[in-house]
């Protein structure tokens, strides 16, 4: 690690453990220091981010700070408090991919990579094996899962079409529901909703993602053309192989349940914000896996690759912190009734219009590179579901369905650049081309939901 960025990893974990100690002991000299290290991160990051991402943060930074000084009492003690705004999705962003410390050092993704390999000649079941696996650990390692993935399967005959797809499709299918994704956990933290109320809604709607893509695909497949790989020589595999592989997958299947199923209990016991918790549970998990199987010197090897990564989350954290500030800063202006009135009176007009603006204006926002991080939460923010007439959880599910197709189509959202990267593809050819039939179905079928829905 650079000497220059030594330091930030370090200041950015200071962050996030301050924030955990002031949600338990909220008092005014943490809540300021709180404040300085947001800002000493946000600098000391915004310095390295370019192009459009580097110009949206300032231009939010600085917006806020001027409709602060022009609209509110106190100026200075706003922007402290809007520095913080967001705090509690970034802290989520930074320490969960901590909980992937115990899949990568216990050798887990080589029972996923044994499966891929022997299905790298049948498409559906490379399609399949792909975008279910996917499915299973990026709610663990989220953007994370696809270069894990990617790295399993680039040296076998899966072609690129098939790993297009199946890895945005995958991928999504988490976005819906997860807790451990920041799609879900800020959609329902600006719209009020519960998790518990919303994991089988964002469950459902993920089965069905998935199983949309998967039968799309089965339609599609006659047509690529595949390359049978060359039969091996008699070589007999210990059938014990193929049961501890299958054993392994189960494991981390049976991880992400224990988690949910912890988090759903602690939400319902101690009512603590779902984000604070699935905060704590990604700094506890390393720790009891460590200290239950003393894999120490393995954990400590594991967190120095981590501390490497965050100290190259700069467009992460600068959006997330801007973002918040400027939030805050238009909470109760003029600019926030007009958005209010313009969201209510596409609801009035009907609420398939309504989620069809939604769609629209994040994907508008998307293709010219403002983040769907910076438009849903300013929108969510200003809708009240009393007036539009449905639960909080409900609603949540509209927006992050929004987050999750924009991401697949616009080609300078995140995973379409990691994607476009692995395969070397064109983002437009990976998101419209090769995935934009699979969002219009899904889009059809949250119309048709709709649709049903407003008949009761």
């Amino acid at each position: 690690m650079k000497k220059k960025t030594r330091w930030k990893p370090i200041f950015i974990l200071a962050m996030c453990g301050i924030y955990l100690v002031y949600f338990f002991l909220p008092v005014l000299p943490l809540s300021y220091l709180l404040s300085l290290l947001c800002l000493l991160v946000y600098f000391i990051s915004v310095r390295t981010v370019t192009g459009i991402a580097r110009f949206i943060t300032l231009t939010l930074f600085s917006l806020a700070l001027l409709i602060n000084a022009m609209t509110k009492e106190q100026p200075a003690v706003t922007s402290l408090e809007g520095i913080q705004q967001n705090l509690p999705l970034l802290a989520l962003i930074v320490l969960v991919p901590l909980l992937s410390i115990p899949l990568k050092a216990g050798g887990y993704f080589q029972s996923i990579e044994y499966f891929l390999k022997k299905w790298e000649d049948q498409p559906r079941l490379a399609f399949f094996g792909l975008s279910s696996s996917l499915a299973l650990i990026s709610p663990i390692l989220n953007m994370g899962s696809v270069k894990i993935v990617h790295e399993m399967v680039g040296k076998l005959n899966i072609h690129p079409v098939i790993l297009g797809k199946s890895y945005l499709i995958g991928f999504t299918s988490s976005m819906l529901w997860s807790p451990y994704f920041a799609s879900v956990a800020i959609v329902l933290y600006e719209v009020g909703g519960e998790f518990s109320q919303y994991i089988a809604l964002g469950l459902t709607a993920a089965l069905i993602q998935l199983g949309i893509g998967n039968l799309l695909f089965k339609r599609s497949s006659k047509k690529l053309k595949i390359i049978k790989k060359q039969e091996m020589e008699d070589t007999k595999e210990d059938p014990g192989i193929e049961k501890v592989h299958r054993k392994n997958v189960w494991k981390i299947f049976s991880m992400l349940l224990g988690m949910i199923g912890i988090l759903l209990v602690l939400e319902s016991i101690t009512h603590i914000s779902m984000l604070t918790l699935v905060s704590l549970i990604a700094v506890f998990v390393p720790l009891v896996w460590a200290l239950s199987l003393k894999q120490w010197e393995n954990l400590w090897h594991e967190f120095k690759e981590y501390l490497k990564k965050i100290a190259h989350m700069d467009h992460e954290i600068t959006l997330f912190l801007s973002a918040g500030l400027f939030g805050l800063a238009i909470r109760n202006t003029a600019f926030s009734g007009q958005i209010q009135s313009f969201l209510l009176w596409n609801a009035e007009q009907s609420l398939l219009f309504f989620v069809l603006v939604i769609f629209a204006v994040v994907l508008f926002f998307a293709c010219i590179g403002i983040h769907q991080i910076v438009v849903i939460p300013i929108l969510a923010s200003q809708v009240s579901t009393i007036n539009i007439g449905m639960s909080p959880e409900f609603l949540a599910l509209i927006f992050i369905m929004s987050w999750s197709m924009t991401a697949v189509l616009s080609p300078l959202n995140a995973i379409n650049i990691i994607v476009s990267h692995c395969l070397q593809r064109n983002g437009l050819t990976i998101g419209f081309r090769w995935n934009g039939t699979y969002i219009m179905s899904v889009l059809s079928v949250l119309i048709l939901v709709l649709t049903v829905y407003g008949m009761f």
